[in-house]
């Protein structure tokens, strides 16, 4: 396993680029795009830890060095990068979800906005639990 934040730099730039082109797109309802912000954020971050798990890229995340990477097996790099991945898929998934509910209900852009931060902090602490 080669150390390299290729992929990382490429999806930051992607990511970069997709909220720039949002903040030009004027969609005249507040409220339904504060749902597809919330929704372009958690799929970046999902597609993000999916790459993580593909590439074994664990040195990505906080909290682990690329010597703790290179010494871990493929096997238990795998296993800490789906744990993540997973739940950032199910809580992209449950934000989905809530995205199709608060767009017929009408709930505001602030709501949208908090219900979605939420469920990424919950999701990130979350994982502080995963260990190598």
């Amino acid at each position: 396993m080669k150390k390299s934040y290729k992929g990382y730099i490429v999806w930051m730039i992607l990511f970069c680029v997709g909220m720039v082109l949002m903040m030009i797109v004027d969609l005249k309802n507040l409220k339904l795009f504060s749902l597809i912000l919330g929704n372009y954020m958690l799929m970046m971050i999902t597609l993000l830890t999916g790459m993580i798990y593909k590439n074994e890229c664990i040195y990505w995340y906080s909290g682990v060095s690329y010597q703790e990477a290179i010494e871990a097996t493929s096997m238990s790099r795998k296993k800490y990068a789906y744990k993540h991945f997973i739940r950032f898929f199910i809580t992209c998934l449950l934000y989905l979800f809530y995205s199709i509910i608060a767009y017929f209900l009408s709930f505001s852009f602030g709501m949208n906005m908090t219900i979605c931060c939420l469920l990424i902090m919950v999701c990130a602490l979350s994982t502080t639990s995963i260990k190598l």
